[in-house]
Protein backbone atom coordinates (compact mmCIF):
# COMPACT_ATOMS: atom_id res chain seq x y z
CA UNK A 1 0.00 0.00 0.00
CA UNK A 2 2.57 2.55 0.88
CA UNK A 3 5.24 3.43 -1.36
CA UNK A 4 8.31 5.13 0.07
CA UNK A 5 9.21 8.75 -1.20
CA UNK A 6 12.03 8.27 -3.66
CA UNK A 7 10.18 5.57 -5.42
CA UNK A 8 6.81 7.85 -5.54
CA UNK A 9 9.36 10.41 -7.26
CA UNK A 10 10.92 8.04 -9.61
CA UNK A 11 7.36 6.97 -10.76
CA UNK A 12 6.33 11.05 -11.23
CA UNK A 13 9.49 11.21 -13.27
CA UNK A 14 8.80 8.92 -15.95
CA UNK A 15 6.12 10.46 -18.18
CA UNK A 16 4.41 8.65 -21.28
CA UNK A 17 5.70 11.39 -23.62
CA UNK A 18 8.88 10.81 -24.98
CA UNK A 19 11.44 13.56 -26.18
CA UNK A 20 10.10 12.49 -29.78
CA UNK A 21 6.30 13.07 -29.00
CA UNK A 22 7.76 16.53 -27.10
CA UNK A 23 9.79 17.34 -30.44
CA UNK A 24 6.95 17.26 -32.80
CA UNK A 25 4.59 19.03 -30.43
CA UNK A 26 7.36 21.54 -30.32
CA UNK A 27 7.89 21.49 -34.34
CA UNK A 28 3.87 21.68 -34.69
CA UNK A 29 3.41 24.62 -32.52
CA UNK A 30 6.64 26.54 -34.50
CA UNK A 31 4.94 25.77 -37.83
CA UNK A 32 1.32 26.79 -37.03
CA UNK A 33 1.82 29.95 -34.99
CA UNK A 34 5.05 30.93 -37.28
CA UNK A 35 2.61 30.81 -40.01
CA UNK A 36 -0.52 32.62 -38.12
CA UNK A 37 2.54 35.63 -36.99
CA UNK A 38 5.15 35.90 -39.61
CA UNK A 39 3.04 37.38 -42.26
CA UNK A 40 1.40 39.67 -39.72
CA UNK A 41 4.84 41.13 -38.43
CA UNK A 42 6.77 41.47 -41.76
CA UNK A 43 6.35 45.29 -41.84
CA UNK A 44 7.64 45.41 -38.44
CA UNK A 45 10.53 43.96 -39.55
CA UNK A 46 10.91 46.02 -42.40
CA UNK A 47 10.44 48.92 -40.07
CA UNK A 48 13.58 48.10 -37.72
CA UNK A 49 11.63 46.30 -34.95
CA UNK A 50 12.32 42.63 -36.07
CA UNK A 51 14.29 41.77 -32.90
CA UNK A 52 11.47 42.41 -30.76
CA UNK A 53 8.66 41.10 -32.50
CA UNK A 54 10.97 37.82 -32.85
CA UNK A 55 11.29 37.79 -29.50
CA UNK A 56 7.16 37.82 -28.80
CA UNK A 57 6.94 35.11 -31.40
CA UNK A 58 9.32 32.90 -29.60
CA UNK A 59 7.68 33.07 -26.42
CA UNK A 60 4.55 32.66 -27.69
CA UNK A 61 5.57 29.41 -29.40
CA UNK A 62 7.56 27.88 -26.33
CA UNK A 63 5.07 29.30 -23.84
CA UNK A 64 2.33 27.43 -25.93
CA UNK A 65 4.45 24.37 -26.17
CA UNK A 66 4.91 24.59 -22.69
CA UNK A 67 1.48 25.08 -21.60
CA UNK A 68 0.08 21.74 -23.53
CA UNK A 69 3.27 20.16 -22.22
CA UNK A 70 2.03 20.71 -18.69
CA UNK A 71 -1.42 20.16 -19.72
CA UNK A 72 -0.67 16.95 -21.05
CA UNK A 73 1.78 15.85 -17.46
CA UNK A 74 -0.97 17.41 -15.53
CA UNK A 75 -4.21 15.12 -17.23
CA UNK A 76 -1.61 12.04 -16.69
CA UNK A 77 -0.56 13.04 -12.68
CA UNK A 78 -3.47 14.82 -11.47
CA UNK A 79 -1.79 16.99 -8.93
CA UNK A 80 -2.38 20.39 -8.15
CA UNK A 81 1.47 21.12 -8.38
CA UNK A 82 1.27 20.36 -11.40
CA UNK A 83 -2.49 22.17 -12.42
CA UNK A 84 -0.24 24.90 -10.97
CA UNK A 85 2.32 25.23 -13.60
CA UNK A 86 0.25 24.47 -16.33
CA UNK A 87 -1.77 27.75 -14.95
CA UNK A 88 1.51 29.47 -15.11
CA UNK A 89 2.90 28.75 -18.95
CA UNK A 90 -0.51 29.63 -19.47
CA UNK A 91 -0.79 32.73 -18.21
CA UNK A 92 2.93 33.84 -19.20
CA UNK A 93 1.76 32.76 -23.29
CA UNK A 94 -1.66 34.95 -22.71
CA UNK A 95 0.53 38.00 -21.78
CA UNK A 96 2.59 37.66 -24.69
CA UNK A 97 -0.13 36.63 -27.06
CA UNK A 98 -1.90 40.23 -25.36
CA UNK A 99 1.16 41.57 -25.45
CA UNK A 100 2.10 41.12 -29.40
CA UNK A 101 -0.93 41.68 -30.53
CA UNK A 102 -1.41 45.06 -29.32
CA UNK A 103 2.11 45.41 -31.11
CA UNK A 104 0.36 43.98 -34.19
CA UNK A 105 -2.50 45.50 -34.45
CA UNK A 106 -2.16 48.53 -32.15
CA UNK A 107 -4.92 48.26 -29.86
CA UNK A 108 -3.32 50.63 -27.62
CA UNK A 109 -0.38 52.51 -27.83
CA UNK A 110 3.06 51.18 -26.72
CA UNK A 111 6.54 52.03 -25.49
CA UNK A 112 8.98 49.94 -27.48
CA UNK A 113 12.35 50.86 -25.61
CA UNK A 114 15.39 49.32 -24.39
CA UNK A 115 13.35 47.85 -21.53
CA UNK A 116 10.48 46.74 -23.33
CA UNK A 117 13.20 44.40 -25.30
CA UNK A 118 14.92 43.42 -21.98
CA UNK A 119 12.21 42.52 -20.10
CA UNK A 120 10.39 40.33 -22.90
CA UNK A 121 14.29 38.74 -23.98
CA UNK A 122 14.53 37.48 -20.50
CA UNK A 123 10.78 36.03 -20.61
CA UNK A 124 12.23 34.23 -23.77
CA UNK A 125 15.55 33.29 -21.53
CA UNK A 126 13.16 32.05 -19.07
CA UNK A 127 10.59 29.64 -21.31
CA UNK A 128 13.68 28.52 -23.06
CA UNK A 129 15.41 27.56 -19.59
CA UNK A 130 12.14 25.64 -19.01
CA UNK A 131 12.04 24.23 -22.33
CA UNK A 132 15.31 22.80 -22.33
CA UNK A 133 14.28 21.68 -18.69
CA UNK A 134 11.60 19.48 -20.39
CA UNK A 135 13.85 17.22 -22.78
CA UNK A 136 16.33 16.61 -20.35
CA UNK A 137 16.11 13.24 -19.02
CA UNK A 138 18.70 13.26 -15.99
Amino acid sequence: FFINYSEQTKYMQKSHLDNKGKSKILFLFAVILGAITIPLSIPHFIGGHGIHIGIHIASIILGSFLSVVGAMTYLEYRTSRLLFVMGAFAAITTAEIVSTANFLLFFQESYIGMDSLLTHGLILLMLSLFSLGIFRTD
